[in-house]
């Protein structure tokens, strides 16, 4: 076992139609969702699990996002930027070894460019798609996040370990190449979810998200996560769910160890 601690960085809230969380959610409620980035310290560096935003999108909104952030928009402070949470918690870019994204949409790639050193972690199939999706349609993708030529893509076909105690298992069905992150540290076992649930009920009830690729793939992800906790007694990390955002541990003030 090589990973030793994880932090949990708050990044700010997004603010987004009800019906974008949930099935049958209201699309006239408005609802505020947490935006986490996590930090692993391995013997092998530090692994980061995600990017956040792009910076850009908290002053120029559209410029950044486009149509996009007539849906989705974010609640952050030059202190939340993904950089300043590193710094804030003694992690310097260079020691960031490794960043695995669960998934390119924007407010988990917005920040890719800013790793050129460090090894991008990804599913091919999540690549190939947003690169170039196979229907109209599939918003959350922007080419600006995560086409660059200087990024060090590793690409992955399931499962696979990045370094000892961290490996990520593909959830796809929330986006073709969605992948969550293993985490095993001296306490136990942490599954960082992701977007294969945005809330702890999705879990329990084995209902997909709002926004699938494809619905059938997401419900086996879900049992997937389940059976994490039936069997190995694993703690879920769901991103985006605002009451387990309460009972989390956040840095900089402590860690799960």
């Amino acid at each position: 076992m090589a990973a030793r601690r994880l932090l949990v960085i708050p990044t700010g809230t997004c603010r987004l139609a009800e019906s974008r969380t949930r099935t049958g959610g209201s699309p006239d409620r408005e609802v505020a969702i947490p935006m986490p980035i996590f930090a692993i310290d391995t013997d092998d560096g530090w692994v980061l699990s995600d990017t956040g935003c792009d910076p850009r999108a908290a002053d120029d909104p559209e410029g950044t996002w486009g149509r996009l952030a007539k849906a989705f928009r974010i609640d952050t402070t030059p202190a939340d930027f993904p950089l300043a949470r590193l710094e804030e918690n003694g992690i310097p870019l260079a020691d960031v070894r490794h960043v695995v994204v669960s998934h390119l949409h924007m407010d988990h790639a917005g920040g890719l460019r800013f790793f050129p050193d460090a090894a991008i972690h990804v599913q091919r199939a999540e690549l190939r798609w947003a690169l170039n999706p196979d229907r109209l349609g599939s918003a959350g993708f922007l080419r600006g996040d995560f086409d660059h030529p200087f990024l060090d893509y590793h690409l992955h076909e399931g499962d696979d370990e990045i370094v000892p105690g961290v490996h990520v298992a593909l959830t796809d069905g929330h986006t073709p190449g969605h992948q969550s992150l293993v985490v095993d540290l001296p306490s136990g076992r942490f599954v960082i979810a992701g977007d294969a649930a945005y809330l702890r009920e999705q879990i329990d009830r084995q209902i997909p998200p709002a926004v699938t690729t494809d619905e059938y793939a997401a419900v086996r992800s879900l049992a997937r996560l389940r059976a994490f906790e039936t069997r190995d007694q694993a703690r879920i990390l769901i991103n985006h769910d605002p009451r387990l955002w309460q009972d989390l541990v956040l840095a900089p003030g402590g860690s799960y160890t």
